[in-house]
């Protein structure tokens, strides 16, 4: 396994932990805006990996 590949599952599953918690513990008035923000983030962990891949290479 590639230290890239590594790397890249492992921000992966923190970032979608830390969705995951964030809107289990959200209020009901909240979890639209927190799935909003959620998927924005997880968009641009995906860029910022995207990114290191070129870098690396």
């Amino acid at each position: 396994m590639s230290f890239s590949a590594l790397t890249k599952g492992i921000t992966v599953g923190i970032a979608a932990g830390a969705a995951t918690y964030a809107l289990v513990n959200a209020g009901s008035k909240s979890r639209k805006k927190v799935k909003n923000s959620a998927g924005k983030a997880m968009k641009a962990v995906g860029d910022v990996i995207e990114g290191l891949g070129f870098m690396m290479s």
